[in-house]
């Protein structure tokens, strides 16, 4: 991964710095794709956001604390360009 920049982030903790990485790739359920990163504080359990999950067409199950692939291929498919 690349540096891309730092940034200003506001936590629990108040404001601190934080590094933002381009091209990271994410491997989750046999799908793949690269994004950029925040960097967390060291120690801490890592994060994934909405816009990956999505890009990634995987969706969260809160019912059954679990994630679902949604299909890629079929009239169901999550890609859609409108």
């Amino acid at each position: 991964m690349e540096l891309l920049k730092e940034v200003d982030v506001a936590t629990a903790n108040g404001f601190s710095k934080a590094r933002v990485f381009r091209d990271a790739s994410i491997s989750l359920l046999g799908r793949e794709g690269t994004f950029e990163c925040l960097e967390l504080p060291g120690g801490r359990e890592a994060l994934l956001g909405v816009l990956p999950l999505e890009a990634l067409g995987i969706e969260l199950d809160l019912k059954n604390q679990q994630l679902k692939l949604l299909p890629e291929t079929s009239m169901d498919t999550y890609l859609t360009i409108l």
